[in-house]
């Protein structure tokens, strides 16, 4: 799709992103004679009101937000029956772009996460949470200054109303459990993103990870709290207890607010909580490179690391290439005189078999219990999600259909079953009874001994203990 050359004075220069909501270009505003980043609606999508109603209404909340810490809007607009609206352009790149330079020490983290949290705070106090809160959405100005960007997708804590379908806002990786979950979320929902953002800021990486965005979801719900220490030991031990507490499942075991983490965040780093408010960009300064003044992630461990690794490597493979080079000395054999053999004459009668009795016809193989857990519309693609026994087959009978495991506890496991274009899903889920040789000796062929009732009950082909679900896909539309 070509680039415009012009959206009403603002004259484009390049494409900055595209997602599901909207297109970010860098232009320049000839009557301040600045640049900025302009935001717009694609066309695409005006056809749908729900999508136009969402962006205006985004227009509105971000307007709304002044704060140190949080990216002004300039302008508000509309081309061609296309909404848009314009933005400070952030010249210091995204905090994403940073992380991938290498981790952070905790000082460094502090600074920063102290700013950010003084403007969700800010917006926390106007009923606005973020609902996306992620590295790619905190971008920093020429002077290293971190600011929270796109809080258009946020939502006013006590609406009621619902213009995202069957979608989910948010990213899959930063999202909290009662996010993913589609319960109503608070402040404490974006505690808890930045909670994620503090412990990849200082491990280099997310602390959960699937093969699939529904993956990543499902441990955000189910899976306990990585530990820290085992990534990053030399780290202070409140460190894991302050990840914990962020990233804590149940909302009301988080911190109250961010305004909170911050200071627990900056009592870990400088020994004192700072004089972090919920209206200032105050607390304590953050420490720059004095070239470029923007944040430089440490690297000093980096070499220790790699020799560890490469040690242990060695003494792994070490001992598994002397297993291989050498084998068990053999066991000494003795020569044992075989007996001579003398054939005897067979005069009993073979008694027949005697099996098990017959069940009765209200008798029937038992199946597993299938649970539909969720039912949703995540990244435009559609997933159901099943709650069934560990000891269970599975398989989706749609041929454009995938099924996979996505996480266990206990005696159960989570499944996920996605695929493009379908509407209706047949899951199909077996689980064969664990029968010794002795039970299924007392059975013919075309039966299984039920050890409940102790008697042959009568099986259908391929199809004992099985059962199969059907559910009405939602659309991604």
């Amino acid at each position: 799709m070509p680039i415009p050359e012009q959206i009403g004075r603002y004259i484009i220069k390049t494409e900055l992103g595209r997602g599901g909501m909207a297109t970010v270009y860098r232009a320049y505003d000839p009557s301040f004679d600045r640049e900025v980043a302009l935001k717009i609606l694609p066309r695409e999508m005006l056809h749908d009101p729900q999508f136009r109603a969402r962006f205006e209404r985004e227009i509105k909340l971000v307007a709304s937000l002044e704060h140190p810490a949080i990216v002004p809007v300039y302008d508000v607009g509309d081309i061609e029956g296309q909404p848009f609206y314009v933005m400070r352009y952030m010249t210091g790149g995204s905090l994403s772009d940073l992380i991938a330079k290498g981790k952070f020490t905790v000082q460094e983290t502090a600074a920063i996460i102290g700013k950010v949290a003084q403007g969700l705070a800010h917006a926390h106090r106007k009923n606005i949470v973020h609902r996306d809160l992620k590295p790619d959405n905190i971008l920093f100005d020429e002077n290293g200054s971190p600011f929270i960007s796109d809080f258009g997708i946020a939502k006013l804590a006590e609406s009621s109303s619902n213009l995202t379908g069957s979608g989910v806002i948010g990213t899959p990786a930063y999202m909290s459990p009662e996010q993913a979950q589609g319960k109503d979320v608070d402040g404490r929902s974006d505690v808890y993103g930045l909670g994620v953002i503090v412990y990849q800021m200082l491990t280099g990486h997310q602390p959960y990870s699937a093969d699939t965005p529904m993956g990543v979801v499902v441990k955000h719900i189910t899976e306990p709290v990585p530990e820290i220490l085992k990534d990053m030991p030399e780290l202070p031990p409140e460190a894991d207890e302050l990840i914990k507490m962020a990233m804590a499942k149940d909302k009301n075991r988080r911190y109250e607010n961010t305004i909170e983490l911050a200071k627990a965040l900056n009592k870990i780093a400088f020994g004192e909580e700072g004089n972090l408010t919920f209206s200032t960009n105050s607390g304590v300064t953050s420490r720059l490179n004095s070239n470029n003044n923007t944040v430089v992630p440490s690297k000093n461990r980096t070499g220790l690391i790699v020799v560890g690794v490469v040690l242990v490597v060695a003494l792994i493979g070490f001992f598994l290439i002397r297993n291989q080079l050498m084998p068990p000395e053999p066991i000494a054999t003795a020569t044992i005189e075989q007996p001579t053999l003398t054939t005897v004459p067979v005069t009993d009668t073979i008694e027949p078999v005697a099996f098990a009795p017959a069940c009765s016809a209200d008798v029937t193989f038992p199946v597993p219990e299938v649970r539909l857990t969720d039912n949703r519309c995540l990244q435009r693609r559609a997933y159901a999600l099943f709650a069934i026994p560990l000891d269970t087959t599975f398989e989706a009978l749609n041929p454009e259909a995938t099924c996979k495991v996505e996480s266990t506890s206990g005696t159960r496991q989570v499944v996920s079953c996605s695929g493009p274009n379908f509407l209706e899903l047949d899951f199909k889920v077996c689980q064969p009874p664990p029968l010794t040789n002795e039970e299924l000796n007392q059975c013919s062929t075309d039966s299984t001994f039920d050890s409940a009732n102790q008697c042959c009950v009568a099986i259908p082909p391929q199809d004992a203990g099985c059962v199969i679900t059907e559910v009405q896909m939602r659309g991604c539309e």
